[in-house]
């Protein structure tokens, strides 16, 4: 039987547009967030199923307990928490046949994307891996990559749809909703996006060779942060290797993208420790 990974974020799900929904705060909103997320979810799971594969789920949004697991059907497991050794790729290894990226946004400072932001909305303006400005969806499938797994289905809004395109030519793409700004988009019938979702699910997994795209760079790699504060950059230099470019920038550079991806974890963390939601 196949196997395939899916990693699922929020703000790229059918229906999510504003902060109230994916701030992982119990309310109205979020609640119907995890239920659309849920949704989603079995769409692919079904869609996967059909292609002959088992759906392994990795929740990678915020503290990755969004998906409830009791609102799920089919043949899938779940991986969810927040401790994962390699966060929104969580239980990643060369037994995978292949990833899919459901519910995924654009990079920050895209225009016109839902909820646009790089891993750390309050922290990180952007990173770039041997001069490439990337976002999660390229930093993740790098990590694919480094176990020759490829990604092969992608959904979102359509801003981001058209951006990972530009990274991944052959894989399937879905666009849930149409961007009308950062936090509006024209939402389609969540039955329709999830008939969407199943049926290209199903084809890809039936027809992997078709869509396969591993996206691996070549070493040395080379990661530059940018952070939102120079005091970010500041602390960043505390790690041994780790070196100021710039005001409010650092890099970094090795010869394994799994070390490189566990430093870029914990610079993020260092960065949102002097994050003063006064100043930024």
């Amino acid at each position: 039987m196949k196997k395939i990974y899916v990693s699922v974020d929020l703000e790229g799900i059918g229906g999510i547009v504003s902060t109230e929904q994916v701030g992982i705060v119990e309310n109205a909103f979020y609640s119907e967030a995890r239920r659309l997320m849920a949704g989603e979810v079995n769409a692919i799971i079904e869609g996967i199923n059909l292609g002959g594969g088992l759906a392994v789920i990795g929740d990678s949004h915020g503290n990755m307990l969004n998906v409830p697991i009791e609102l799920l059907k089919g043949d899938f497991l779940l991986c969810s928490g927040s401790d994962k050794e390699l966060s929104m790729m969580g239980g990643m290894d060369e037994t995978y046949d292949g990833v899919m990226f459901l519910g995924y946004h654009a990079r920050f400072g895209t225009p016109r994307a839902i909820m646009d932001h790089t891993y750390s909305p309050t922290t990180l303006r952007e990173l770039k891996i041997n001069g490439k400005a990337v976002g999660e969806t390229e930093i993740n499938a790098e990590v694919a990559g480094y176990f020759n797994v490829p990604v092969l289905m992608a959904t979102g809004d359509d801003v981001t749809m058209e951006q990972i395109k530009e990274s991944f030519p052959t894989i399937e793409t879905v666009a849930v909703k149409k961007s009308i700004g950062r936090y509006s988009a024209l939402c389609e019938p969540v039955d329709k996006v999830r008939v969407k979702i199943r049926d290209a699910a199903k084809k890809v997994t039936e027809n992997i060779e078709s869509y396969a795209y591993v996206y691996k760079s070549q070493t040395p790699i080379h990661m530059e942060f940018i952070w939102n504060t120079a005091i970010m950059a500041e602390i960043c230099t505390y790690v041994p290797g780790v070196e100021r470019s710039g005001d409010r920038s650092n890099v970094y550079q090795c010869d394994d993208y799994i070390q490189a991806f566990k430093l870029f974890t914990v610079l993020r963390r260092l960065a949102s420790s002097m994050v003063n939601t006064s100043y930024l």
